[in-house]
């Protein structure tokens, strides 16, 4: 089924871009790696850079499961794996 669904999701580009840890070759690496080049090109720049860094443990625990059920149905997993 992970399979399947991780299919899915990568085939019609339901991943946000800056999504990291889930699709194929993004990496939480590639997310420090991406937000140090932005610094670096700000500080060229002369701008300042300001960051917020959550980590939601037991994330899922927290999710409405109404609204996500909601949500995969509008992407289009319907039907009995819905269900």
């Amino acid at each position: 089924m992970y399979i399947r669904l991780k299919s899915f999701l990568e085939k019609f580009s339901i991943f946000y871009y800056s999504q990291y840890g889930f699709g194929e070759n993004r990496s939480t690496e590639h997310a420090i790696l991406e937000i140090t080049n932005q610094i670096q090109t700000n500080m060229d720049r002369n701008l300042y850079t300001c960051g917020i860094f959550i980590d939601l443990q037991q994330a899922f625990d927290t999710v409405d499961h109404s609204i996500l059920l909601k949500k995969l149905d509008h992407y289009g997993i319907r039907g009995i794996v819905n269900d």
